[in-house]
């Protein structure tokens, strides 16, 4: 079962993260031109990889905050255990805070500056 526990989760994750294929596409974008590939298709790559990461980074902390309340539970009376459960959870919490703060950070930057700190693209 502890094998089994991981692949579990990994799949139930992995469905959040899919997005719908439609059929027709709008093409007006510049990620979206049709026909030779140009420097621009790099950087909607790199925008690809990045949009989606604060929420998997979100989901991971919160599979750990899981997993330590598992050990946490099944420690029982070995203090060894428990401190390790513990040490989970205190590093997955203080994961989110950073992940909240970093980006706490970067819209008021956004927001006084009026840079587009948030946005990833190269300048036309």
């Amino acid at each position: 079962m502890k094998k089994l526990l991981p692949a579990i989760l990994l799949v139930i994750f992995s469905l959040f993260i899919v997005t719908p294929a439609y059929a027709q596409a709008d093409f007006s974008g510049p990620c979206q031109e049709q026909g030779v590939a140009t420097l621009i298709g790099i950087t909607c790559v790199v925008k690809n990889i990045l949009k989606p990461l604060p929420g998997i980074i979100a989901l991971a902390a919160l599979a750990m905050i899981i997993w330590a309340g598992i050990r946490v539970i099944n420690s029982g009376a070995d203090p060894k255990a428990y401190a390790g459960a513990m040490a989970t959870l205190q590093y997955a919490i203080i994961g989110i805070i950073l992940l909240s703060a970093s980006w706490f950070i970067l819209v008021l930057i956004e927001r006084f500056t009026g840079a587009p700190v948030t946005q990833f693209g190269v300048p036309q």
